[in-house]
């Protein structure tokens, strides 16, 4: 048989039911008076008049209502602030100090001749007649007439493509390309005759290759640091100079005042402009078809850690005119304390935020011009002689890759455009400005440079006769228009410290909230209630030993 309980057990079970129902409902009682107790003695506004016990309902229910417009209000506002804080923490605002010339760098000059073929060495009329008449013919060309052919549609890449019409069928170019440019374009002797930089000649231009063809750059990084050398091909070099960095880094700019430093850096004018150059261009080298309709040439102003390149916008130096060309910048440096912020927010990137495949510096141009690489490649399967690959045998050459390539960028610029307009485009560059970063601007003056008469004055008195008489010269002057230019910061607009200041002026505006409010609240909602519920159970146990000695 099982066990049966007795009477006396049952009583006892009842009783303990009995003695947590009233332990329950005694401890939500004082629980209510808690609640009374705090807002009849709290800090915060209004609580107070809603637990008075002499106060009408209607009194009651007005400072209810007002309480909580005032809560809701004071939290909208709060998320409004939270909202700008995470969306636009950053300001951009002029700095409290200028900044001389002397602490940044003198820009990288690069000079683009327009006469881009020598005459004398490669006549190209004379051998896109020769084309035509064999075209017209219809006799197969021989393997040394095919070579011809093929140094032609080349060299005509550097003329424009705009006069001559060669179809060669090609599927890809390779190195042999740049070796014909190289072979037909103006050497450096060619186009600089002199160049002075304060007052000591220099001969510091190096070769480089662009989308306008053979240029010559000078103040330029060395190509082994501006590219990843082990991630470019190697059949021939986008840029040919060798001097690297001394005492200046890109992050950091130039460690103290000493004057041996690379790249060069800027100085103060006194008197005589920085740099000097004399150019030269032979007349008896430019050819009627190739690229007839540019003369002089193209300067284009860039900073010495970019790989010099090609735009539309570039300063022009004609034949017989001296062009005066008045530097200055713009530079934005960028506090420390926005790094923990992500590169959209801030809209910048610290050096160790994005990584280039091609490129050892980020920087905006060296950015997008990778980016161009990538896209163009990724769409034609060949990438422009100019743009950095790993392999130098898909070089675009035909028409139909000029025109892929054409369409690539097009669609290059609308993804870019969408990435400004929504922020999430996969396609596009996203290459945000450097946040310390140096970006050059100049205004240009030209007047006539009347060296010719002086030439042939000099050669009537010492009856005499020069090479340079000969010649179309032209002389350009770089220099910084000021000592000093005013720079942009780029700083916290709303930091933590900012972000808890509006928070509680907000809360103590609505609300008369304050540190030891929130403090009134933990201690009622931890000591004060724990204190009570033990006085409680404490008051409970003696109150049944009493019930046990009755």
């Amino acid at each position: 048989m099982g066990d049966v309980k007795s009477p006396e057990d049952g009583a006892k079970v009842y009783g303990e039911v009995c003695t947590r129902k009233q332990r329950r409902k005694r401890q939500k009682l004082l629980l209510i008076e808690l609640l009374y107790e705090y807002a009849k003695n709290s800090t915060l506004h209004g609580l107070r008049y809603i637990v008075e016990r002499s106060f009408h309902l209607i009194e009651k229910t007005f400072w209810l209502l007002t309480f909580l417009a005032s809560v809701g209000m004071c939290f909208y506002l709060i998320s409004n602030v939270w909202i700008k804080w995470k969306t636009s923490p950053v300001i951009v605002s002029f700095s409290e100090r200028v900044v001389p010339v002397g602490d940044v760098p003198f820009p990288a000059v690069t000079i683009c001749p327009q006469l881009k073929a020598k005459a004398s060495i490669f006549n190209f009329s004379d051998e896109y007649q020769k084309y035509l008449k064999l075209k017209e013919n219809g006799t197969d060309p021989t393997p040394s007439q095919w070579e011809s052919w093929i140094k032609l549609d080349d060299v005509d890449m550097l003329c424009g493509k705009d006069v001559a019409e060669i179809d060669l069928t090609r599927d890809l170019g390779n190195s042999s390309m740049i070796e014909n440019f190289l072979e037909v374009a103006p050497t450096e002797e060619d186009v600089i005759i002199g160049c002075v930089f304060r007052g000591e000649p220099c001969n510091s231009f190096e070769r480089v290759i662009t989308s306008d063809g053979v240029c010559y750059t000078f103040n330029a990084l060395a190509a082994s640091e501006i590219l990843r050398q082990e991630n470019v091909q190697q059949d021939y070099h986008y840029l040919e100079s060798t001097r690297e960095s001394k005492n200046w880094s890109i992050e950091g700019g130039y460690t103290g005042y000493s004057s041996d430093t690379y790249p060069r850096r800027g100085r103060e004018n006194i008197a005589d402009p920085d740099l000097m150059v004399y150019l030269a261009e032979n007349p008896l080298d430019r050819d009627g078809l190739c690229n007839a309709i540019g003369s002089g040439y193209k300067i284009y102003i860039q900073h010495p850690a970019d790989l010099p390149q090609a735009s539309l916008y570039y300063y022009a130096a004609l034949p017989g005119q001296v062009s005066s060309i008045a530097l200055k910048f713009s530079m934005v440096m960028t506090s420390d304390s926005l790094e923990g912020y992500s590169p959209d927010i801030r809209q910048c990137y610290f050096p160790s935020d994005r990584q280039l495949r091609y490129f050892r510096i980020y920087t905006p141009n060296n950015c997008r011009l990778e980016c161009r690489s990538n896209h163009t490649f990724s769409k034609c399967n060949c990438v422009w002689y100019h743009m950095p690959h790993n392999d130098s045998r898909q070089i675009c050459v035909s028409d139909w890759d000029t025109s892929c390539m054409k369409q690539s960028l097009d669609e290059l610029s609308v993804a870019e455009l969408e990435a400004n307009v929504d922020g999430i485009n996969a396609s596009a560059c996203q290459c945000l400005p450097s946040c310390d970063s140096v970006q050059y601007d100049a205004e240009i003056l030209k007047t006539d440079f009347k060296i010719q008469s002086l030439l042939k004055n000099m050669e009537a008195i010492h009856n005499t006769s020069t090479y340079y008489s000969s010649l179309n010269i032209s002389k350009i002057e770089l220099y910084f228009k000021e000592p000093r230019f005013v720079s942009m910061r780029r700083s916290e607009l709303f930091g933590v410290t900012d972000f808890l200041a509006n928070c509680g002026g907000l809360l103590g505006l609505f609300l008369g909230f304050s540190i030891l409010s929130a403090v009134e609240i933990f201690y009622f909602l931890t000591f004060r209630l724990c204190f009570i519920l033990k006085r409680d159970l404490r008051e409970e146990k003696v109150n049944r030993e009493r019930e046990k000695e009755n």
